[in-house]
């Protein structure tokens, strides 16, 4: 007989039937968007920042690598790698990542006391002093939207509207909605004199419905990605984090979602494989540009998701008691 041990406390909705999964699914438009003063249409679990690091959040080794990395380089450390990419693999976390690059933007020191052995609080900044840029590649528009409305719809115009609202945006409109790259001046304008955290996510797919918007849009955002490099590189204030799948699924997972949304660009139905090919020599050219700078970043290890899903789903685990049951399955295994 295995001996019986109170080794775990499930969460109460997991007990009582009401767990519902979908808690755990967040964007980081809807957590910048809360702190924007919008709505909040995500559960509290990814608003809340105590919550969120205190509950939700395991600190994986590439976490704490981010973080590090972004808020060391935010204090002035010429040294820190100025371009991560995340790459999605095993658990994901990507979306995690970006959401406690959030937080940590806006809040900063008030977070030092739920963010112990995840980031040494002395790189933590006042509250305000930090401007965070979430772009969500998936959700901006590639054509003007119609109505009288200030609605982005280049990345570059979104980069600018969300550092400096509208009026940053109308100073540099005409870069702001031109199809093709700004150059150098437009980001001494808009981030001159800024600690900036600016997070690129799902690239990949903006890529994709930027090519068949227009002809060479992919090129123009990987020429846009370079020059945005090119200046953060020589600006310690600035870090920059964008998000690609790993090279082999790319796209594997969420073909359906790519076909809706080239057709949707294109005003017309658009066959998978046309669709695949599009988005692939899109992503290639993204990755070309990346792949000679950025410190490539994989959130969750193979080994650390069954630490992540602990967290999630447990209240309290008595390490202790949990090692004992598992040595006592290994006995009976042998």
């Amino acid at each position: 007989m295995l001996p019986i041990q109170h080794t775990c406390q499930p969460r109460q909705d997991i007990l009582q039937g009401s767990f519902n999964p979908e808690i755990f699914t967040a964007s980081l438009s809807q957590v910048v968007d809360h702190y924007r003063g919008k709505p909040a249409v995500t559960h509290a679990l990814y608003t809340d920042a105590e919550q969120f690091f205190r509950d939700a959040t395991y600190a994986t080794e590439g976490l704490r690598m981010v973080l590090t990395d972004v808020f060391s380089r935010l204090a002035g450390e010429h040294s820190a790698p100025v371009l991560h990419r995340l790459e999605t693999a095993f658990g994901g976390g990507k979306t995690h990542t970006l959401i406690a690059l959030t937080h940590l933007g806006f809040r900063g020191r008030e977070l030092a006391a739920v963010t112990q052995g995840i980031i040494d609080p002395h790189l933590l900044h006042a509250p305000g002093e930090v401007t965070v840029v979430g772009i969500a590649g998936d959700e901006i528009p590639v054509h003007k939207p119609q109505g009288s409305d200030l609605a982005p719809y280049t990345i570059w115009g979104e980069l600018a509207y969300q550092i400096g609202g509208e009026s940053l945006y109308r100073q540099v409109e005409t870069a702001a909605t031109s199809p093709a790259a700004p150059d150098r001046r437009f980001f001494e304008h808009i981030l001159e004199g800024r600690k900036v955290v600016i997070m690129l996510d799902e690239l990949a797919q903006y890529a994709a419905r930027l090519e068949a918007a227009r002809p060479h849009g992919s090129e123009q955002l990987a020429a846009f990605l370079l020059a945005l490099h090119g200046y953060a590189r020589t600006h310690a204030g600035i870090a920059v984090v964008l998000t690609l799948a790993s090279q082999t699924d790319a796209f594997a997972r969420q073909t359906g979602r790519l076909v809706e949304l080239i057709s949707t660009v294109r005003g017309e139905d658009v066959a998978e494989d046309t669709a695949l090919g599009m988005a692939e020599q899109a992503e290639r050219g993204i990755r070309s540009v990346v792949a000679r700078d950025a410190v490539t970043v994989v959130p969750v290890q193979a080994a650390e998701i069954s630490r992540v899903l602990a967290r999630r789903l447990f209240d309290r685990i008595d390490q202790q008691a949990a090692r004992e049951t598992v040595n006592a399955y290994m006995d009976m295994y042998s």
